[in-house]
């Protein structure tokens, strides 16, 4: 059997938007539950690893082809890809009754938090770890170059409490709701989001304040720098609209 998971929910209201459907950040929250759950259940949470060693995300890529709409029965499901050194994606995708709806993946990597050093992936793992081949986006990750020096400052927004995880830091999932609560709602329905992709670079906690640039990219897309309040890039989001 391979090691995928697959999980039946109705979408929740408190998961949808003022349009009812399910918003952008509840589905990097969806995505990064049913990893915890799948990591736990192959016994390879961090607590299962081990003292000192921690999963960590480098970059997420998601696109939307449809959002489900508030109640729909949807099918969640998550699996890793075969492990190539320190590095690997985890897929993801949300179904319904006309197929892949969204479709998304993480680069995860495991750190010692004491060396600071990323193990290889294929001891965490095993060599009798049966992976799954499915691939849920073939898209490659989009590069985003996190010099904003001549970008337009778009806002600031404050790290709350409620954006903090049990790293003692900015949770992942919290970067991309940070960023879309600054929009309005008629901008958001102005045009629907396709494609987003997050690359994480720099621990933020609570009671920065972070500097939100923007630029637009040759191709429309739009390109986010999440800035810290001593100059260094905690992230870069990219997003493409319809």
């Amino acid at each position: 059997m391979k090691n995928k998971m697959e999980r039946e929910l109705f979408v929740p209201l408190s998961h949808c938007d003022n349009t009812s459907r399910l918003s952008v950040p509840f589905m990097f929250n969806l995505f990064m539950d049913i990893a915890t759950d799948h990591a736990n259940e192959l016994h390879l949470s961090s607590k299962d690893l081990g003292e000192n060693m921690f999963w960590l995300a480098t970059r997420t890529k998601v696109i939307v082809n449809r959002r489900p709409e508030m109640s729909e029965k949807v099918t969640l499901a998550t699996w890793p890809e075969k492990a190539v050194r320190v590095r690997a994606n985890r897929h993801y995708t949300i179904s319904d009754e006309q197929g892949v709806a969204i479709a998304g993946k993480t680069e995860w990597a495991v750190i010692n938090t004491q060396s600071g050093k990323l193990q290889r992936l294929n001891d965490i793992y095993g060599e009798d770890f049966d992976f799954c081949e499915d691939v849920s986006c073939e898209e490659s990750y989009a590069r985003v170059k996190d010099n904003f020096d001549d970008a337009e400052i778009f806002a600031e927004y404050t790290i709350r409490s409620t954006d903090i995880d049990v790293g003692q830091h900015m949770n992942n999932a919290a970067y991309v709701r940070a960023l879309f609560s600054l929009f309005s709602c008629k901008e958001l329905e102005k045009s629907s989001v396709r494609e987003i992709d997050i690359t994480y670079k720099n621990q933020s906690f609570e009671g920065e304040t972070l500097t939100i640039k923007v630029r637009e990219a040759e191709d429309g897309a739009f390109e986010y720098g999440m800035i810290k309040p001593d100059s260094t890039v905690a992230a870069v989001v990219r997003i493409v609209r319809e």
